[in-house]
């Protein structure tokens, strides 16, 4: 035979009828804090660590890749045009860039341009369709995008191609006036 004890459990009070001193003893009504509109509410959590942690590698994977991709466009270099006759084997079917000087001899057919550029005395003939910028003209060096077709240079752009030296003007010298302190 088993012998248990009888437990008591406890039943909250009616209002009123709890313990004054509001020290929460067992068996006393205990009233739940007013809810006050407008309150700021708790935020839930945005998820499990693990979450957070793939969602971190997402972006900073994201960002490595925009930041490879616009690094190698704005490393995306040409080649001069002696270097491009030499590779123009590998370079058949694929649009690369061409650097070189204007030769003499620039001559408008309808929409097509036609011209030579060269560099270290390579020259390469030029077909381009696209509208030369006004600062094109006989000496300039030029950027131009295209590819081969057959040993003429098919170009669909050309830029003009600044030089990064920068002269500054001459300083006017001062008046034989002047006041010097």
């Amino acid at each position: 035979m088993e012998l248990t004890a009888p437990v008591a459990e406890a039943s909250p009070a009616p209002e009123g009828t709890g313990n004054s001193s509001g020290n929460g003893a067992a068996g006393t009504y205990q009233p739940s804090p007013p809810v006050l509109l407008g309150a700021p509410r708790r935020r839930r959590s945005l998820g499990s660590r693990k979450q957070k942690v793939v969602a971190a590698i997402v972006i900073v994977g994201a960002l490595g890749f925009l930041l490879v991709r616009g690094l190698a466009n704005a490393m995306d270099y040409y080649l001069t045009a002696n270097q491009a006759v030499a590779q123009r084997a590998e370079l058949r079917g694929t649009d690369f860039r061409i650097q070189g000087s204007v030769l003499p001899g620039i001559h408008e057919v309808g929409a097509t341009l036609h011209f030579a550029i060269t560099a270290r005395h390579v020259n390469v003939d030029v077909i381009s369709t696209g509208s030369p910028p006004q600062l094109f003209r006989v000496g300039m060096p030029v950027v131009l995008d295209g590819h081969w077709q057959g040993d003429v240079f098919s170009s669909s752009q050309i830029m003009v191609q600044h030089g990064s030296s920068y002269v500054e003007a001459p300083t006017r010298k001062a008046s034989s006036g002047a006041h010097r302190t």
